[in-house]
């Protein structure tokens, strides 16, 4: 499958964000979220792209429905997931996940059925109302994972987030599968952009044990020990990920002379 998973909301130029708020910010843990999310999926090998509306650019909310819009209609996308949190008046409580057609009312009702193992069910519902249910040109979800100003559901949450639970859940929803989290982990992961960078990590892998070479975006998140990343194409990719990892890089001027680093990295 090909997917693409948005993340509600942004930060406007004046610094005020979008989101709800709470015992946690709803656009800073959804940023966090599709990312383990993404990780979980791309394990399985299907393609998945995160959308994550740019922080201090647009002066007004709105502006976001353009920006995702242009990103995901027309680039075939079998499935769209918009991740958001809900907020009320603190005492309200439970998961949640909308749909708009027929076709993502399957997805809605088996992510659905999975985080209902954490939170209280409070069931699917139909949104004719809501633009990246309704204008957008594949099957499309909201999931509404929990309530960010409840202590209860945040206590849970941050149990569960912690153990990477929430994403995995929400991954076997959309796959409607059970997915084994006994993945494996290197000690040196090396990431590369484009074909010549590709060049300069295999040269690094010369000098690593228990090594993996892969192009950045089919990174997992930590499944190195030791992040190496070739390139400034690769290192931008990975920047724009946020995955918090820590990383050694080693480029050059052009592509030929991260090569040549590549080698005197080697040589150390």
């Amino acid at each position: 499958m090909k997917i693409a998973i948005t993340v509600g909301h942004s930060i406007l130029k004046n610094g005020n964000c979008t989101s709800a708020g709470g015992y946690v910010q709803e656009y800073k843990y959804c940023k966090e979220l599709a990312t383990l999310i993404a990780n979980y999926l791309k394990q399985e090998k299907h393609t998945v792209d995160v959308v994550v509306c740019p922080e201090r650019q647009f002066n007004k909310a709105y502006e976001e429905k353009a920006y995702k819009l242009s990103k995901v209609n027309k680039r075939g996308y079998d499935l769209l997931v918009e991740l958001h949190l809900n907020a009320f008046n603190g005492s309200a409580k439970g998961t949640e996940v909308l749909y708009y057609s027929d076709r993502g009312k399957p997805y809605a009702q088996r992510v659905n059925d999975k985080l209902d193992d954490i939170f209280i069910d409070r069931g699917i519902k139909k949104r004719t109302d809501l633009y990246i249910l309704r204008d957008t040109d594949c099957p499309a979800i909201l999931v509404e994972a929990f309530f960010c100003d409840n202590k209860e559901d945040y206590q849970k949450a941050d149990e569960a987030h912690e153990k990477d639970l929430i994403a995995r859940k929400i991954a076997e929803g959309i796959l409607n599968k059970n997915l084994d989290i006994q993945n494996k982990k290197y000690k040196n992961c090396i990431l590369y952009g484009n074909d010549i960078d590709k060049v300069g990590a295999e040269i690094i892998s010369w000098s690593k044990d228990d090594c993996i070479v892969k192009n950045v975006k089919d990174h997992i998140a930590w499944e190195g020990t030791n992040l190496f990343v070739i390139g400034g194409p690769a290192k931008q990719e990975l920047d724009k990920m946020n995955t918090k990892e820590k990383y050694t890089s080693i480029a050059g001027s052009d592509r030929y002379d991260t090569i040549k680093n590549c080698l005197k990295f080697v040589g150390k």
